[in-house]
């Protein structure tokens, strides 16, 4: 539910984003940015019920994550689009959907810390 979510709001800020001449990599960035936020707090306390405890901490932790699955994303958009010619929008969609498997995974295990044994 909380990826879906993100993935709505990443996609409704892109769109706007890029409707407004925002170049479509910015665009993304400052996309996922916002909805990385969105669903670090839906995760947070929906998902796994963490609380507040250690807030800070794994916030840090999810956005260096973050960091890392914007740039794989940015990579990945730009090969799409560059290389296929698709329109950004649909783009930005494929690319999500591809990278979010993974980045779910990275944020469970090391942003909350949660091991397989635990979930």
């Amino acid at each position: 539910m909380v990826g879906t979510v993100g993935y709505g709001v990443n996609l409704g800020i892109f769109a706007a984003l890029y409707a407004a001449d925002f170049r479509y990599i910015g665009a993304s960035v400052i996309s996922y940015l916002v909805s990385n936020a969105v669903m670090y707090l839906g995760n947070r306390y929906f998902t796994f019920r963490l609380g507040h405890k250690g807030f800070w901490g794994a916030y840090l932790r999810y956005m260096l994550v973050g960091a890392l699955v914007v740039a794989l994303n940015a990579g990945i958009l730009a090969g799409l689009v560059e290389g296929t010619g698709i329109d950004p929008r649909f783009g930005l969609a494929i690319s999500l959907l591809i990278i979010s498997p993974f980045a779910f995974v990275l944020f469970k295990r090391w942003s909350f810390q949660i091991r397989p044994a635990e979930a």
